[in-house]
């Protein structure tokens, strides 16, 4: 907080999952300095980071979702009963990045990664298309102003590295039905499955998603909208009006250099 006091700093965010609820706690000791912070309020960012509630939430609300088990015996019930089939995913409650995410083919793997670690959750495994969506909801109206669906054709380190842009109205009235009274508001990823034409929420990121540069590129643009709102401005809605069928893909690179470029650059 000094720090922004220091350097004249207005607003903060972050990226990073474990500093958002650090944030939200926060909120309130920043804004007494004018500094505004772009999160989503604390049981809201707590929500979307514990897997398992919001599993619950998602069945109270009337939301498709895997089915997800907190514990090795209720899976192995549903298992014996047939209410789950495998393979199924493992993956810790709370976590990012595909971390100690996996596919499980048999029951004795499953529990074998549970006693190792008691803090994982069971899902079901769902067969479809895998859809990301960056929502943008005003700061200032609660209203959801953006929407950006992409179709992800590759997946890495839980982040999407080709993907293609689509215009879908189910989609976009589906996520407005999700953030109805959930609280959360600004830059939001959404990851969601579907599965013969249901879809299935599978997670929701209370932040800018690794893949939102598509969503830039084919004209939805959140720092605008976000620079609008810290001018205490609200932002029209403007859904769906962007580019569709346009694909990202990410690359990385390696460049050599010999030793001998190298001094002639340095001179």
């Amino acid at each position: 907080m000094q720090l922004c006091q220091v350097e004249g700093v207005t607003a903060i965010m972050s990226l990073i999952d474990p500093e958002l609820g650090l944030l939200a706690r926060a909120a309130e000791r920043f804004e007494a300095l004018g500094v505004t912070v772009v999160v989503s309020p604390f049981e809201a960012c707590q929500l979307c980071l514990d897997k398992y509630t919001m599993y619950e939430y998602c069945l109270n609300q009337g939301i498709a979702h895997a089915r997800t088990y907190q514990a090795l015996e209720p899976f192995r019930e549903a298992l014996s009963i047939g209410e789950v089939h495998l393979p199924v995913f493992v993956k810790p409650r709370s976590g990012s990045a595909s971390i100690e995410v996996r596919q499980v083919e048999t029951f004795e793997e499953v529990e074998q990664l549970f006693l190792k670690n008691a803090d994982l959750i069971v899902q079901e495994l769902l067969v479809g298309q895998e859809l990301g969506v960056d929502a943008y909801v005003d700061l200032i109206s609660g209203q959801v102003t953006s929407i950006f669906i992409k179709e992800k054709l590759t997946m890495r380190a839980g982040e999407t590295d080709k993907s293609r842009s689509v215009v879908r109205e189910d989609v976009f009235e589906w996520i407005e039905h999700v953030l109805e009274d959930s609280g959360l508001v600004g830059p939001l990823d959404f990851d969601l499955f579907d599965v013969a034409g249901t879809l299935y929420l599978s997670e929701i990121n209370p932040r800018f998603g690794g893949g939102y540069p598509h969503a830039y590129a084919c004209g939805v643009n959140f720092p605008a909208q976000l620079f609008r709102n810290l001018l205490h401005q609200t932002n029209p809605p403007e859904i769906g009006q962007y580019a569709d069928d346009l694909y990202m893909l990410k690359h990385d690179t390696v460049t050599l250099i010999s030793a001998a470029e190298l001094q002639h650059i340095k001179r």
